[in-house]
């Protein structure tokens, strides 16, 4: 043997409490004190209790006596959830499971419900046709020939349709919607393939939900010409999005929360010439006790109002999905105006308005009915009366509104039927043709009538005037000489016409020589005489 081998063996051997060829570990039942020389001294390991093997990185304390707690683990011995956490694992590396509860709560626990499985099963019955897809969903994708259903599977076998393209068979409706207890659960499934060539490295398995896509790829080999069985666990350090980031547990319970798209592999060969699916299974949880496994992993939040769900994933009846929030956004009581107690979830519409209301918010009232929808009380809309005749007397193209209004007289016509000649006009509106109502031959625009005898007469004539057309001059007043004896004046008025400039002599001796280079005039009042 070389001798500064067996030299180090046997100085192993000589100091008890240490193990390794260079004494660099502690042995069984002796710890690191953190004194001494370069890594420490190894100390027979004081009695005491263990960490938690579920919340601790060792169930040995340190030489000190604490333990190292995981992320999410706490208490002297990491034996205890943090709040706003739940359910503790030794097989979680963060120990255990914080809360989402879709952004709305911190409040959470374990469900307690029990493992469910929704499956298909060809050897056992099954006989479900898929569809068969590509991984871009902005495409649709539909081969020319179909798969083929047997008793053992359903395969496709004309990848020649499709060259150079990797399709995924698409899973049904049953596997679809809110999947959000699915979350901790297994997706299984079996299938076969044959061909030739190398392996296709795309994604094993996609989900696509709430504008989420996310990607499996499965690391375990698989073999042509037999059956490979795929488990994958609904944890987030499974699945990886577009960008090739890891997936965060928000990201998975989103996704999960609308499942829009299952995807499986199906050409795990560039050139593969036909594929099978045997079985494929996704297991979720229901609150009764099916005699399966219990879901510890799904999470029970203590919802706010407007939200329901074990993440609060939905909105409660009555309320219905709004912009905003942290992640699926927020749950606003809907506006029906009390006429509706349910509404669309997503789009907020009113289903099934009552009182005789409609519309999406029940804001009106349904044909036949009349009144207010939007006060918010059940008698809003009471049966309307009987609708009154529409008579108009030929004036109104528009003709009545509900009350047997007319809605626009013409004809210079006006009153609820246009049964009045307007203002400044006369005649007989019911007669019903465009002439019935003329024009006043009044002064000043004044209004008329006819009288009994059928004349007609100006109601109030302008100062001055009278007469049945206020023609005449009243009494005190006496024909203007202007406005060619239109007009009423008082009489004794004196005019601008009245008044007549005349010259002054020659030979006034009296003017002095000023007013001699001047012209000068003198006034001479005219008579005036009655007519």
């Amino acid at each position: 043997m070389i001798p500064y081998l067996a030299a180090t063996m046997t100085a192993v051997t000589f100091h008890l409490g240490y193990t390794g060829l260079s004494c660099e570990d502690c042995a069984p039942g002796y710890e690191r004190s953190g004194q001494g020389p370069y890594l420490g001294t190894c100390v027979p390991a004081r009695a005491g209790p263990e960490c938690s093997a579920a919340g601790a990185i060792s169930t040995q304390p340190s030489y000190a006596g604490t333990c190292q707690c995981k992320t999410y683990a706490s208490g002297p011995l990491c034996d205890q959830c943090p709040p706003n956490s739940f359910h503790m694992s030794a097989e979680n590396p963060h120990g255990c499971i914080p809360c989402f509860c879709s952004g709305v709560t911190q409040q959470c626990s374990s469900s307690g419900y029990s493992r469910a499985v929704v499956e298909i099963n060809y050897p056992h019955g099954s006989r479900d046709q898929l569809e068969v897809t590509t991984s871009d969903a902005h495409a649709p994708f539909q081969p020319q020939s179909r798969p083929q259903l047997t008793s053992h599977d359903i395969t496709f076998s004309s990848f020649y349709e499709t060259p150079g393209q990797t399709l995924y068979w698409k899973m049904p409706s049953p596997f679809l919607g809110n999947k959000v207890t699915s979350y901790g659960g297994t997706l299984k499934y079996v299938f076969r393939y044959s061909g030739a060539g190398p392996l296709n490295g795309d994604p094993d398995v996609i989900l696509r939900g709430n504008d989420i896509t996310l990607y499996y790829k499965n690391r375990q080999p698989t073999h042509p010409d037999r059956d490979n069985v795929v488990e994958v666990k609904l944890f987030e350090d499974r699945w990886h999005r577009v960008d090739g980031q890891q997936a965060t547990r928000e990201h998975l319970l989103m996704t999960l929360a609308d499942l829009d798209a299952l995807l499986i592999k199906m050409n795990y060969l560039d050139d593969c010439s036909s594929s099978s699916l045997i079985s494929v299974s996704l297991e979720y949880a229901e609150p009764r006790h099916t005699g399966n496994q219990i879901a510890y992993e799904v999470e029970q939040c203590v919802c706010p109002p407007g939200y329901i769900g074990t993440s609060c994933e939905d909105c409660a009846p009555g309320y219905s999905r709004t912009g905003g929030g942290l992640y699926l956004g927020l749950c606003e009581r809907c506006e029906c105006h009390g006429h509706a107690t349910q509404c669309d979830k997503e789009h907020g519409f009113c289903v099934d308005c009552q009182h005789n209301t409609e519309g999406d918010q029940c804001e009106r009232c349904k044909p036949g009915f009349t009144g207010d929808a939007r006060r918010g009380t059940p008698h809003d809309c009471q049966p309307a009366a009987t609708r009154p005749p529409c008579n108009c007397n030929n004036h109104s193209p528009r003709g009545c509104d509900s009350f047997g209004r007319c809605l626009m007289c013409e004809h210079n016509t006006e009153g609820y039927h246009c049964e009045h000649c307007k203002k400044g006009f006369y005649g007989d509106a019911v007669r019903g043709t465009p002439f019935d109502c003329t024009p006043c031959p009044c002064p000043a625009t004044s209004d008329c009538f006819l009288d009994a005898y059928g004349q007609v007469q100006c109601r109030n004539c302008p100062a001055g005037f009278s007469g049945r057309l206020c023609d005449e001059c009243a009494p005190g007043y006496t024909r203007s000489r202007t406005h060619g004896g239109r007009e009423c004046e008082p009489i004794g008025h004196v005019g601008p016409s009245d008044v007549v400039f005349v010259p002054t002599p020659e030979g006034d001796k009296r003017v002095t020589a000023r007013r001699q280079r001047r012209r000068r005039y003198r006034v001479v009042r005219r008579r005036f005489y009655r007519h």
